[in-house]
């Protein structure tokens, strides 16, 4: 086998999708973002501040980077359960939040491992996944912006990985930088659903300034006029995702691997790490154990915004 059929025997072995492309892909997808910012088509302060945090090759630790290797690691929705007085309250963990930086390493080294009795290194990338993804062929945009794969439809966490591993430019074929599904010309479920007006009916590019995901995940206080999520994400909004035909019988929700009790979530809620005591030290090392990256005061914020929303709480 060569060095590519080598990389999609390991990922078939393990229910992944991979894509191995030439590294000149990663100027091409970054000058087509800076032409986008340039042109005005993405807001300055989401570009600032989302896009213009990937790194690309700079601090690769490879002397010889010739190949990127995308691989598409199906994920879950989690149902993650809180106790509010004598009422279970789900709540839903969009896929790619638990456990996304674990998942990196984890296919990093596993992939490695295959690749060691041919020599080649591999390390992780920062760079514009999907992007990348879909001038590889691995994906396909949706309109609502969101990358969609043949037989596992949205539900999937992309990692970005480098190699030294030699790659023939020649044996890639020219794709468009902007691959729409086929359904996506004429379906407009997504754009009529989403609660923001994030969804263009024309254009593929997501107002991402508008999109409710974009707000949950940051730290500045959520506008109280925002719609609210649906179904009841604690982050993210999976609405768009869950109405799509291009999902039909593809998603799964699996119950997350903790759970929150009375006092857990009590302590969780209203109280600080000082006064919270060992329920929230309890509390604390159970979003620890889901491996969440994006801070407890965002989401012990959005748990209330949702409990309020629904009449939970006052």
């Amino acid at each position: 086998m060569n060095n590519e059929e080598i990389v999609q025997a390991w990922a078939k072995t393990r229910g992944y999708r991979a894509a191995v492309g030439s590294v000149s892909l990663l100027e091409e997808v970054r000058s087509a973002l800076q032409r986008r910012r340039e042109a005005g088509e993405i807001e300055a302060g989401f570009y600032r501040e989302n896009l213009d945090i990937f790194t690309y090759l700079d601090g690769v630790p490879l002397e010889n980077p010739q190949s990127i290797i995308l691989v598409a690691v199906p994920a879950p929705a989690h149902i993650l359960s809180f106790v509010v007085g004598d009422k279970r309250i789900e709540t839903i963990l969009p896929p790619t939040y638990a456990g996304y930086r674990e998942t990196f390493a984890e296919v990093r080294d596993d992939l490695a491992g295959a690749l060691s009795g041919s020599g080649f290194r591999v390390e992780l990338l920062n760079a514009p996944l999907k992007a990348l993804g879909n001038r590889l062929g691995l994906l396909s945009y949706g309109r609502n912006n969101v990358g969609y794969i043949e037989g596992l439809g949205s539900y999937f966490q992309l990692v970005g990985l480098v190699s030294d591993m030699p790659f023939d430019k020649e044996s890639m074929p020219p794709r468009s930088a902007e691959t729409l599904l086929p359904r996506c010309r004429e379906c407009r479920i997504c754009a009529a659903a989403c609660p923001t007006g994030a969804i263009d009916r024309e254009r593929i590019l997501l107002h991402a300034e508008r999109c409710y995901t974009l707000f949950s995940e940051s730290q500045r206080p959520i506008p109280e006029n925002l719609k609210s999520p649906s179904p009841k994400c604690i982050i993210g909004c999976l609405r768009c995702q869950e109405l799509c035909p291009e999902n039909k019988g593809l998603l799964r929700h699996e119950n997350a691997a903790v759970s929150f009790d009375a006092e857990e979530t009590k302590a969780f809620l209203g109280m600080t790490p000082a006064k919270g005591g060992r329920a929230f030290d309890r509390a604390q090392a159970k979003f620890q154990e889901l491996g969440l990256t994006e801070g407890l005061p965002v989401f012990r914020r959005n748990l209330k915004r949702l409990l309020r929303i629904h009449g939970v709480i006052s």
